[in-house]
């Protein structure tokens, strides 16, 4: 892949790239909708992600071309004369970062030309979009010479999806792909950004991952909507407890709390945060002590939460949950801000290849067409490749 973004490159500038970067893609084994209401994530950056081949230019245009999205053709931003609105393409990430770290008072004074080729399927729920404005951020700090730490690229990065593109995330995404090693799993607190890396030894599992070929935009979806179900019900219990997000009730609480909200609705989203939260830390202690078989339970039921608590999932997703378990999986769940995107799956290695095949078999005649699917692994996050 190294080879061919250099190929690339050079088949659309006509001269040869200065240097290539790698910016992966995530999957979350658990905690999802928690880290924009404070809570606990436990993710992983994966061996697919968006290459990078780019080199320096003398001017102040940014000439940026995607693989993935040829059909746009090359987009070229001038430094000096930003669009004011939504490109409504892939452009709009990399105007989204230049107005950002100019907000933040950085001095761009030099062009790049970039070309990317992404591996990631769009809107699989894999941080396509995370992948994307960190991979950016990155370059223009490396080559732009703005010296940005690590978690500023985060913070920035998470800037760009809330106050540029419209999407109300939380730090998450961003934060495992700077921050990711390979074989760990990230522990994150999202509050307070403490996080400790957790050897992911599964030994004789191994995650899957199937795409239900759905994409979404999350800035068109019920996703922001859930973020303001979660303030609405934050607001309430304000009035009876001194806590300044959701994830800060404690499981033994809940039911007390619950008693608080009126909102049928507004109190299963709380439900399913603090549920959720409990999840996270029972995961990271099972896989610390390497009992494998009760987190596929926990995935099992967190879909379940997310399902009905949260209404994230739809009809497809759960369709596949449903295959994937009736094929031996030992748990199963959707992942991403949902309304589309993957499963994670857990599946025992000697079960492995039975699995695809009864998956396949059980899809096939449901759909008529196959299924999408990958085994992966945790890799190192975002970084320069030779």
């Amino acid at each position: 892949m190294i080879k061919h973004i250099k190929q690339l490159f050079l088949e659309k500038f006509g001269y040869e790239a200065q240097d290539t970067y790698f910016a992966p893609g995530r999957v979350n084994i658990i905690g999802e909708h928690t880290d924009y209401n404070g809570g606990l994530v436990l993710p992983f950056c994966i061996d697919k992600g968006i290459y990078a081949a780019i080199k320096t230019r003398q001017d102040k245009l940014i000439n940026i071309f995607s693989e993935n999205f040829s059909i746009q053709g090359m987009i070229q931003i001038d430094l000096d004369l930003l669009p004011k609105a939504l490109l409504n393409n892939y452009g709009d990430y990399l105007v989204g970062v230049i107005k950002v770290l100019l907000k933040h008072n950085y001095d761009l004074n030099q062009g790049l030309d970039i070309a990317i080729s992404s591996t990631l399927h769009v809107g699989g729920g894999l941080s396509s979009s995370a992948a994307l404005t960190v991979l950016l951020l990155k370059i223009f700090s490396d080559k732009l010479k703005l010296n940005l730490a690590q978690l500023e690229i985060v913070k920035l990065a998470k800037s760009v999806e809330n106050n540029y593109l419209g999407v109300k995330c939380g730090i998450m995404d961003q934060f495992v792909i700077v921050f990711s090693k390979r074989d760990k799993a990230l522990y994150l607190n999202t509050k307070t950004l403490d996080f400790e890396l957790i050897p992911l030894n599964l030994k004789e599992y191994s995650f899957v991952l199937i795409n239900s070929d759905t994409s979404r935009k999350l800035a068109d979806s019920k996703y922001n909507q859930r973020q303001t179900e979660t303030l609405q019900a934050l607001k309430i219990l304000q009035n009876f407890y001194d806590i300044e997000d959701l994830s800060e009730i404690a499981l033994d609480f809940l039911d007390e709390a619950l008693g608080k909200i009126t909102d049928v609705v507004l109190k299963k989203r709380v439900r399913h945060v603090v549920t959720e939260n409990e999840r996270v830390r029972k995961v990271k202690d099972l896989l610390l002590n390497n009992h494998l078989r009760e987190v596929g339970d926990i995935l099992t039921e967190a879909h379940y939460s997310l399902k009905d608590d949260y209404e994230v999932s739809s009809p497809l997703i759960d369709d596949l949950v449903e295959i994937a378990l009736k094929s031996g999986a030992s748990g199963s769940r959707m992942i991403g801000g949902g309304f589309g995107g993957s499963t994670l799956n857990l599946v025992l290695n000697a079960n492995l290849e039975g699995f695809i095949k009864e998956f396949q078999t059980i899809y096939q005649k449901r759909y008529e067409k196959p299924f999408i699917y990958s085994v992966v692994y945790a890799k190192d996050g975002i970084g320069k490749i030779d």
